[in-house]
């Protein structure tokens, strides 16, 4: 089964947390503090690769990394979690489902994104010892890995992109071209995913990519063609493949319509038409339809996939064309996302202060071990953010009761 869009969630490892230790032996009963620190939560990581072809391979729907390791006594750091790297086809594009921001796109062997970083692990208490305060009695916890849901949306990758209405006899000319086995039959949408296939030269080769049947009302979602559109965005060379038989003229009309209306740089891109389907007409009747095609600024080389009429032009008019036309540029890197920090203060009653600063808040959830032993590393660290201005900037008094998180601590100005 082909599919070409999916939603997966992916989820990082959590930070393993630091631990409270004091180094003991027989004859030292009060050694320093020894805690180690936590280990890194394992990230996750989109990988593109040739050897999947569909979105359908991937198995789940929640991918999850390992979570760090917590730390051990005698300064032993815990194991950082393994990365979990998932194999998605070339041509992946990669949305956070709930923004529609663009993460990455794949289109390189081998190329990678992060997707979930993993949570940082937790310090120790030995990183907490000074001269003044020498046995602490806290250590940090490790940070939980980030969590998103994905939106995967494949385009194929390929050199050329057979677009014509359904029945036009485009499946056939992927088999005569190449050798792939597409499923053919004499009724409209007999191609209900894409194929690929290899047109092989005396000393190169390009890919070829069967797409759909694309009808009147395709750009807006009629039929098959909204789908699949998005296929023909990724090909270097379009090959309008037409039904000699049924009005070609105004099919390659309602074609170049739908797909100028689903981009319009698509109608820049080097074009050439197959008028397939000839050995159905006489030779007068054919001469007559190229003539008429032929105002539409576009090659134009008669075939039949039946009998095999024109194919060697064909393929050789194709390796001219790909010749002359250099491979797209690589797409832009999307923009990082970039972290907001905030802090506000907010009087929730009368003498009361809550202060919304989501790192000074993440740093009190993080404690473990004695927090009213981490009081004067937290002061320290809200020194640091700027704490001290903001408070006052708000009008808090001496007195007043300041909340961070799950810490409420009585207000006392420095200096």
């Amino acid at each position: 089964m082909f599919r070409d869009t999916l939603e997966i969630t992916v989820a990082a490892g959590h930070g393993g947390d630091g631990v409270v230790s004091f180094f003991r032996e027989k004859y030292i009963p009060k050694g320093g503090p020894d805690g180690g620190d936590g280990g890194r939560g394992g990230s996750v990581y989109l990988k593109a690769g040739s050897g999947v072809d569909s979105l359908a391979k991937l198995s789940k729907r929640h991918y999850k990394a390992e979570r760090g390791q917590h730390g051990k006594g005698k300064g032993m750091a815990g194991r950082s979690g393994r990365d979990l790297v998932i194999e998605v086809p070339l041509g992946t594009r990669v949305f956070d489902a709930e923004t529609g921001e663009l993460i990455a796109d794949l289109v390189e062997e081998g190329q990678t994104a992060l997707v979930a970083r993993g949570g940082e692990g937790g310090l120790g208490n030995a990183h907490f010892a000074t001269a003044t305060r020498q046995a602490p009695r806290f250590a940090l916890g490790g940070l939980p890995g980030e969590k998103r849901k994905l939106r995967l949306e494949l385009r194929l990758i390929a050199d050329v992109g057979l677009v014509g209405y359904p029945n036009a006899g485009k499946s056939s000319l992927l088999a005569a071209l190449t050798h792939a086995r597409p499923k053919v039959a004499d009724y409209p949408f007999t191609t209900l995913s894409p194929n690929l296939g290899v047109v092989e030269g005396e000393l190169e080769r390009f890919t070829l990519a069967d797409i759909p049947g694309i009808i009147e009302g395709a750009s807006e979602g009629k039929g098959l063609g909204l789908d699949f559109l998005r296929h023909i965005s990724r090909t270097r060379l379009l090959l309008y493949v037409l039904d000699a038989s049924d009005d070609p003229t105004r099919a390659l009309g309602t074609l170049r319509d739908e797909v100028g209306a689903y981009d319009p740089e698509l109608l820049r891109r080097p074009s050439l038409v197959a008028l397939n389907k000839t050995d159905l007409l006489s030779e007068e009747e054919v001469a007559a339809r190229v003539h008429e095609l032929a105002a539409a600024g576009l090659p134009v080389v008669p075939t039949s996939a039946v009998t095999g009429t024109g194919l060697e032009e064909l393929k050789r008019t194709l390796f001219e064309l790909l010749a002359a036309t250099p491979q797209p540029a690589p797409p832009p890197a999307p923009k990082p996302r970039r972290e907001v920090p905030g802090l506000r203060v907010e009087e929730v009653e009368e003498g009361v202060f809550q202060v919304h600063a989501p790192e000074l808040e993440r740093l009190v959830g993080r404690i473990r071990g004695e927090l009213w032993d981490a009081a004067g590393w937290l002061q320290e660290e809200f020194r640091r953010a700027g704490l001290e201005p903001a408070l006052k900037a708000r009008g808090v008094r001496a007195g007043d009761t300041v909340r961070i998180g799950e810490l409420e601590f009585e207000y006392i100005p420095e200096g």
